[in-house]
Formats: C-alpha cells, sequence, structure tokens
C-alpha cells in the first residue's frame, strides 16, 4: 500500500486523522474434531491480522516489518447497526503476538501442535486505516480477495467494506463485566502502563496507538459503519483496493503461505472448508 491507496477529505473532514494504514488478513482455525466445517459452531478461533505500512525505521540495515495477529472473541466481526450498540455487541480481542517476520506469523498460524486438518485457513485480505475521528478511533478496511463475500465471510461477520470503533481495555481497572479476564497480564512498559492511570475502562488508540503493539493486550470492536460510501462521507476517507489474484495475493505473495499447505476456497471462493 501507498499514500494513493487512502484518500481523506481534508474540505468537509478536517478533524479527520489518519493514525496508520496497511495490509489486513483474517483467517480461522476449525474446532479439533469437526470433519466439515459447515458454520461457526465448526470454528474454533477467529483472527484477525493488521501489518501496518513500514514506518522508515531502521533495523539490520532494513525496514522494520510489523504484524499483529489479533484473536477475535465471539468467532465473528460484530454486526454494523443503524442504532447505537448495545453493550452486548461490543465484541472482545486479545493481541495474540506482535510478528516482524511473516514466517513467524505463519508458523503460529499453522502451528505443528494441531493436525493437519486444523490448520488455519486464509479467509480474506484487504486493506485497513486506523483513523481518529472525533472522539475516538475507528479501524476501516475494503476487502480485496474473495471479489466479493461469500458463505465464510458471512458466517465470520467479514462485509465488503466495513468500519469498527476500536479501543484498548485499560490494563489499570478491572475487566469489565461480559469480558474474559486475560490469561497473561499485557507485559507494557511502566512509561505506557502510567498513561492508563486515571482513564476509562475503553482507552481510545488517537492516545498512543503502540497499545496495541504488546502481546496480551484487549481491545474491544463496536460495528460501526458498512459500505465504502458511508466511510468516505460520514468519516472522509477512500481506501482504494487493489485488483488481487491468486497469482499476487498478499497472503502469497508477502506471508509466504503456499497454496498447497493449506485450503485456499475460504480466500479465493468464499466456500467454508
Amino acid at each position: 500500500m501507498n499514500g494513493n491507496q487512502i484518500q481523506k477529505d481534508n474540505n468537509n473532514h478536517a478533524d479527520i486523522e489518519i493514525l496508520e494504514y496497511g495490509d489486513i488478513y483474517f483467517f480461522y482455525r476449525p474446532k479439533k474434531n469437526s470433519e466439515e466445517v459447515k458454520g461457526i459452531e465448526d470454528i474454533r478461533r477467529f483472527f484477525m491480522v493488521i501489518a501496518p505500512e513500514q514506518t522508515g525505521e531502521k533495523k539490520m540495515g532494513r525496514k522494520k516489518e510489523m504484524y499483529r495477529l489479533i484473536v477475535i472473541g465471539k468467532k465473528s466481526l460484530p454486526e454494523i447497526r443503524k442504532t447505537e450498540a448495545r453493550g452486548s455487541e461490543r465484541y472482545w480481542g486479545r493481541v495474540g503476538g506482535i510478528f516482524e517476520d511473516p514466517k513467524e506469523l505463519t508458523k503460529e498460524l499453522f502451528s505443528d501442535e494441531f493436525r493437519k486438518g486444523d490448520i488455519a485457513r486464509p479467509v480474506g485480505e484487504g486493506k485497513y486505516a486506523i483513523v481518529k475521528y472525533q472522539k475516538h478511533t475507528e479501524l476501516a478496511y475494503i476487502l480485496e480477495m474473495p471479489k466479493e463475500p461469500g458463505e465464510a465471510q458471512k458466517e465470520l461477520g467479514i462485509e465488503k467494506e466495513a468500519s469498527y470503533v476500536i479501543s484498548v481495555i485499560n490494563p489499570k481497572k478491572p475487566t469489565p463485566q461480559g469480558y474474559p479476564s486475560a490469561d497473561q497480564p499485557v507485559s507494557y512498559p511502566e512509561h505506557i502502563l502510567n498513561e492508563f492511570e486515571g482513564a476509562e475502562n475503553f482507552v481510545s488508540l488517537a492516545r498512543n496507538l503502540k497499545y496495541i503493539d504488546y502481546q496480551n493486550s484487549q481491545i474491544m470492536l463496536i460495528g460501526a459503519r458498512e459500505g465504502r460510501d458511508a466511510i468516505k462521507n460520514e468519516i472522509g476517507i477512500d481506501i482504494n483496493d487493489e485488483q488481487e489474484t491468486q497469482q499476487s495475493a498478499d497472503i502469497f505473495t508477502k506471508l509466504k503461505v503456499r497454496k498447497d499447505q493449506v485450503p485456499i476456497k475460504p480466500l479465493t471462493e468464499g466456500k467454508l472448508e
């Protein structure tokens, strides 16, 4: 992705700030005993991977890459509602890992501890942006593969274009009712942990985007907008997609996923497998 692939309407949305943009991927892992995946009841885990555009930081003479692996609770993205979301529609997520090497990311997704049939399946890829809008932040994306959502995407709540209010759960507060307690506390450095002192239960990423750069940090998602026009007209950004194919798809070229390694029909045809 480059700067030409995300555009901002400065005339009507001067208060919008693009905090980050890059590539987004979705994966799911079936339950161990599911011989055939027919629906969400046969799915064990749902993952979202967000990989920000390289920032220019240098490490070993190369630009630093980062891949955030996020486990999404309820095994789907939250529904986009026309009215204000209820508390039950705030979906929990956890940063399951931070990776600089895509090979380490795919090793985690296709871990040997699972039978071959249980490895994660790619089910979507596209472009995303995290945007500061009014007093909150939103994660907006456009799906590039499959070209149109199929049964697999609909089962997991993956829209063609959508945005979600995204915030981080304050580690200084008791876990809000209805959210799982962290199995392991997030290892924030002291100076970042201090930033949560006195804050609300849910903290906007506009305060510090690095809140989601640490394993076990917990996020909250609320469905906000659906469709390219709504995202463009209401929050003032337009994310341009690319015409991806099996040959050019980032999952195969950037993440180095081999087509003979995983089932790819969920990504290419939108079919559960």
